[in-house]
C-alpha cells in the first residue's frame, strides 16, 4: 500500500519532531494548570470557579477530538492540525493577556481543541509513513501525551515559582507558534478525501452538547453533589447521546461512524481503554496519596510531597521507556501479545500492591515497576489496534473516538475511586479525615478487576492482527 501523498516524504526523525512538538501543545497545557491551582484559589477566592479552568478544557478537548479527527480525514489532516493549533494558540493569548477570570476560562475552553492534535498525528503518520516505522511512530507521539503532561508539571512548577502564573500561557502560546511553524514546514500536505458529499452537519451538531452534558455532569457530581439538576444534565447528555447514535446509524455519510465499533478489533480496542481508564490510568490519583498517608491511619507510610514526586521520577522514566520500547518491538512480536503481556503485568501490579501495601519498598516496586509502565503500554499501543482495523481515510475519526471514551473512563473512574476511598474513613484527634486501610485495598482491587478486565478482551483480539484490510473484522 502506497503512503505517500507528496512528492517529497521528510526524513523520519524530522517528521517525529514535528508531530511531537504539536502534541507537547496538549499536553503541556493539559499539565502546567495544575501547579497554578492553589495560587488561583488564594487570588481569586472561589474554588468552583477556578475549577472550570479544568472542566472547560476538558469538555471542548473531548468533543473537538473526533469532531476534528474527522474533519482532518475529510479536507487535509495537516490543514486541520494548523487551524486547531492557530486556535490553541489564541486561547493561550486570551488566557495570558486578560486577568479576569471569566476570560481565562474561555481561553482555557479554546485550547481544549489541541486534543484533536493526537488523533490527527496518527493520522499523518498512517498517510505519511512506510508500514515499517508506523508502529514506532504511534508509540512515540502517544508517548508525548503521557509525558508531556509529567513535563508540564514541572514546567509549571518552575514558572509558578519564579514567574507571575499566567506565564503558563505565553509559554503554551509559544510552544503552539512552534509547531505551527514545523508543521508547516515538514509535515506533506495530506491528501483530502474525495468524496466529502452530503456532510453529516446535524450529526456535528447533536454530538458536542451530548459529550458536554455528560461530561461536565459527572465531573461536577463528584464536587458539588449528585443534586437533581447534575442528574438531569447527565440524563439530557446520554439521551442527546442516544439520539445522535440513532441520527449517525441512518446517515449514509456520518460525521462520526460509529458503525466502526461493530468490527471486532476496534470495539475490543475501544473498550480497553475504557477499562483501564476505570481505574489504572488513574495510577497518580490512588497511590501518591497512599504512600503520603500518614502511618498512624492503619495504611501508608507518611512520606513528604516531594519524596512521592521523586519515586513518581524513575516510574516516568521506565514507563516511557516501555511505551516506546513497546513500539519498536512490535516489529518483531506481535501488537496482541505485547498486549496480553501488559495486561497481565497490571494485574500483577495492583493485585500485589494490595497484598503488600503494609511494606513501603516493595509497594514502591509493585508501583514503579508493574503498575506504571503496563498502563503506558496499554495507553500507546491501543490506538494501533483501532488504525490497523479501519479505513485509512478514517484513521483521525475512529482515533478520536477512542480519546472520547477514554475521556468517559476517567469521568467514571474518578467517582469510582471517590466511592471507594469514601467507603471507609479514620479520623484523628483533631478532626482530620482520612481513607481507611480496607477503603485503599477496595480502590487497589478494583483496580486488579479493571485489569483482568483488560486481559479478558486481550486474550480475545485475533491471533493476527488485522493491518489495514478491515475485511476481515466484522463482528
Amino acid at each position: 500500500m502506497t503512503k505517500q501523498t507528496d512528492p517529497v516524504r521528510p526524513p523520519l526523525w524530522l517528521l517525529f519532531t514535528a508531530l511531537v512538538i504539536a502534541e507537547l501543545v496538549c499536553s503541556l497545557e493539559s499539565g502546567m494548570i495544575y501547579v497554578a491551582i492553589s495560587g488561583l484559589y488564594e487570588e481569586y477566592g472561589d474554588p468552583v470557579a477556578v475549577g472550570w479552568l479544568l472542566t472547560a478544557f476538558t469538555l471542548t478537548a473531548a468533543a473537538s477530538a473526533a469532531l476534528s479527527g474527522r474533519l482532518g480525514d475529510l479536507y487535509g489532516r495537516r490543514r486541520v492540525m494548523v487551524w486547531m493549533l492557530v486556535i490553541a494558540f489564541s486561547g493561550s493569548m486570551l488566557s495570558a493577556l486578560h486577568s479576569d477570570l471569566d476570560w481565562i476560562i474561555a481561553g482555557r475552553a479554546i485550547q481544549g481543541v489541541s486534543m484533536a492534535i493526537l488523533p490527527l498525528g496518527f493520522g499523518i503518520l498512517r498517510e505519511t509513513v512506510e508500514e515499517r516505522h508506523l508502529g514506532l511512530g504511534i508509540s512515540i507521539i502517544g508517548a508525548t501525551y503521557t509525558v508531556g503532561a509529567g513535563i508540564g508539571v514541572i514546567v509549571g512548577g518552575l514558572v509558578v515559582d519564579n514567574w507571575h502564573w499566567q506565564g503558563l500561557f505565553v509559554i503554551s502560546a509559544g510552544m503552539a507558534a512552534l509547531a505551527i511553524v514545523l508543521v508547516l514546514a515538514i509535515i506533506p500536505r495530506s491528501r483530502p478525501a474525495t468524496d466529502r458529499t452530503s456532510l453529516d452537519i446535524i450529526g456535528g451538531i447533536l454530538f458536542a452538547p451530548a459529550i458536554a452534558a455528560t461530561l461536565y455532569g459527572l465531573t461536577e457530581g463528584a464536587g458539588n453533589g449528585w443534586t437533581p439538576f447534575i442528574l438531569s444534565l447527565i440524563a439530557a447528555g446520554i439521551g442527546l447521546m442516544a439520539v445522535w447514535a440513532w441520527y449517525e446509524l441512518r446517515h449514509p455519510n456520518p460525521l462520526i461512524d460509529i458503525r466502526l465499533l461493530g468490527r471486532r478489533q476496534v470495539r475490543l480496542a475501544n473498550l480497553n481503554i475504557l477499562a483501564i481508564s476505570l481505574g489504572p490510568l488513574l495510577g497518580p490519583a490512588i497511590f501518591l496519596p497512599f504512600l503520603q498517608q500518614p502511618i498512624w491511619t492503619g495504611i501508608g507510610f507518611g512520606i513528604s510531597a516531594t519524596f512521592a514526586a521523586v519515586i513518581k521520577i524513575p516510574a516516568n522514566v521506565l514507563a516511557s521507556v516501555a511505551a516506546l520500547g513497546s513500539g519498536a518491538l512490535s516489529k518483531q512480536i506481535p501488537v496482541r501479545t505485547l498486549m496480553i503481556a501488559s495486561s497481565a503485568a497490571s494485574v500483577s501490579g495492583w493485585a500485589g500492591l494490595a497484598l503488600v501495601s503494609d511494606h513501603f519498598w516493595p509497594s514502591v516496586v509493585m508501583i514503579v515497576v508493574l503498575i506504571v509502565p503496563s498502563g503506558s503500554v496499554l495507553l500507546v499501543l491501543t490506538p494501533q489496534l483501532v488504525i490497523g482495523a479501519v479505513p485509512e481515510d478514517r484513521t483521525s475519526e475512529a482515533t478520536g473516538l477512542t480519546q472520547v471514551v477514554r475521556a468517559f473512563g476517567k469521568a467514571v473512574g474518578l467517582q469510582v475511586i471517590a466511592l471507594g476511598m469514601a467507603s471507609s474513613q479514620v479520623i484523628g484527634s483533631e478532626g482530620t479525615t482520612f481513607p481507611g486501610p480496607s477503603a485503599y485495598i477496595a480502590v487497589f482491587c478494583a483496580c486488579a478487576l479493571f485489569s483482568v478486565w483488560s486481559l479478558v478482551l486481550m486474550l480475545r483480539l485475533p491471533r493476527t492482527l488485522s493491518e489495514n484490510n478491515v475485511s476481515t473484522l466484522d463482528a
